[in-house]
């Protein structure tokens, strides 16, 4: 009986610590913070992690710290500098980091867990650094973009210094012929259109630079489609997201607006040169020069006889306002629009937040060769840089200009003038330092030239109208009759 009895003690024994193991058994499985093990010192449990001892690494869950970025330098400099960013938690593969300059990808040249060096792409432009590090997203400032290379060519027209005229000839932009064009815009699909002020026409240019008669191309004043439609002295052009061009007839005193098929009809004015606001029947304008869509969809034009801006409503059957400046009052007072005078505005432009900018070139000789801003919050003008006719690089103070002209701005807020007078185009950064890209100063006094090549030795001869696209400033010359092409690297 007794041997009997040890035999069932030994029993419940055995199965008591049978249910013991399997309790810890259980007890090393995965809890609900994801880990191997609840208690990280036992010994016989999975832990997270590359350890050595585990005696099951299949199972072994990553741990991925979010990475940071603290620091960058340099934070300005040409295509090729070398870039190095610190931070934390970057990791070692090169193929989970990537690195842009304003949306441009660098060449990423090494990885460390803590500092990333990186290359700069040619034609990145000034912008913020933006790094992807294994899926988080991550912010640096902004990297000024140093031009190292500027080069000028011909895009289309033959210049009139050559054969002693401008001219009316379609075709490849080697053979095609222009006279005294005055501005330009690019359609969606990148087709150029140039107001051609002596031939009374607008003139399209493809993407392959061959040149055609998109509209006009007799003087008069006329509605109708195509080459039907009467010009005088076309001026100042404006494209909106439809591809619809709104055209400053400039003689004709008229504000005319031409479809992506090349059907031409006046929107306002009636062919007096006056000064009229008012309803689209009795409306009227003298000297308009310069026209933009604004922030609203309406239109904005520069008047350089009368020195102010004018607004026409589109969603108010083309009704005619004065938005800026005083009829007859020159000057270049800043300030509110009741108090702010302009000069002969000729050039503007708006940018993406609605701000208009404007070139004054004064007829009366005054200083006040100037750029001006018009704030669309604040409703306010405010002067950028320029005062006394001269050719001046340097600070907004110092900086000095003549008869400035057109006018674009890019993407990352800097100007670009074609400063008529001096036969060079002049660029504007954020803070109002002003610098020339192309063309040698001919200081106002008619020694224009035509030269390709490099920034430095280029010339121009009365360039009037600039258009910022990318890594390229198309230039519309009025004394060499051609268009320029800028490519900046």
């Amino acid at each position: 009986m007794k041997t009997m009895k040890t035999i069932r003690i030994l029993r419940l024994r055995d199965i008591f610590l049978l249910l013991v193991l399997l309790s810890l058994a259980l007890s090393c499985g995965s809890d609900d913070n994801g880990m191997d093990c609840p208690d990280p010192t036992n010994a016989n449990c999975d832990q997270v992690g590359d350890d050595p001892q585990d005696d099951d690494p299949q199972d072994d869950d990553p741990v991925v710290l979010e990475p940071t970025l603290s620091s960058v330098a340099p934070v300005t400099g040409p295509k090729h500098t070398e870039v190095v960013i610190t931070g934390e938690n970057f990791g070692t593969d090169a193929t989970k980091v990537s690195v842009s300059f304003n949306g441009t990808p660098g060449e990423v040249l090494g990885v460390t867990d803590t500092e990333v060096t990186v290359r700069v792409p040619a034609r990145a432009y000034t912008g913020p650094i933006t790094m992807e590090v294994d899926g988080f997203d991550l912010t640096g400032p902004e990297f000024v973009y140093e031009l190292s290379e500027v080069n000028v060519e011909t895009f289309a027209g033959v210049p009139s210094n050559n054969d002693g005229g401008g001219g009316f000839v379609d075709g490849p932009g080697t053979v095609a012929k222009f006279d005294r064009p005055q501005d330009l815009v690019m359609d969606s699909k990148g087709n150029l259109f140039v107001s051609d002020n002596d031939n009374d026409a607008i003139r399209k240019i493809d993407i392959d630079g061959n040149v055609t008669t998109f509209a006009g191309g007799q003087r008069g004043d006329g509605d109708g489609t195509g080459t039907d439609a009467r010009f005088n002295g076309p001026k100042g052009m404006a494209i909106d997201g439809n591809d619809n061009i709104y055209l400053v007839d400039g003689r004709n005193n008229k504000i005319k607006k031409i479809t992506p098929s090349g059907e031409v009809s006046t929107i306002v004015g009636d062919g007096v040169s006056a000064y009229r606001d008012g309803p689209v029947e009795t409306a009227r304008f003298h000297d308009p020069t310069d026209i933009a869509i604004g922030k609203d969809g309406n239109l904005y034009l520069t008047e350089r006889g009368f020195s102010t801006i004018r607004r026409i409503s589109l969603d108010d059957n083309f009704s005619v306002s004065t938005y800026a400046g005083s009829i007859g009052e020159s000057g270049s007072e800043n300030g509110d629009f009741g108090m702010a005078r302009f000069n002969a505005p000729v050039g503007l432009y708006v940018d993406d937040e609605g701000n208009f900018w404007v070139t004054q070139a004064p007829i009366d000789g005054a200083d006040e060769h100037k750029i001006r801003k018009v704030d669309w919050d604040t409703k306010t003008v405010g002067t950028i840089t320029g005062g006394a006719q001269g050719y001046v690089d340097g600070g907004p103070v110092t900086a000095k200009f003549a008869n400035p002209y057109g006018i674009s701005v890019g993407s990352d807020g800097t100007l670009i003038v074609a400063d008529k007078g001096n036969h060079c185009i002049r660029r504007i950064d954020p803070e109002g330092m002003v610098e020339t890209i192309a063309g040698v100063p001919g200081n106002n006094d008619g020694d224009g030239g035509f030269v390709n090549g490099p920034g430095d030795i280029a010339e121009f001869q009365f360039p009037v109208a600039v258009l910022y696209a990318g890594n390229e400033i198309y230039v519309v010359e009025e004394g060499n009759g051609v268009i320029r092409r800028i490519i900046l690297d």
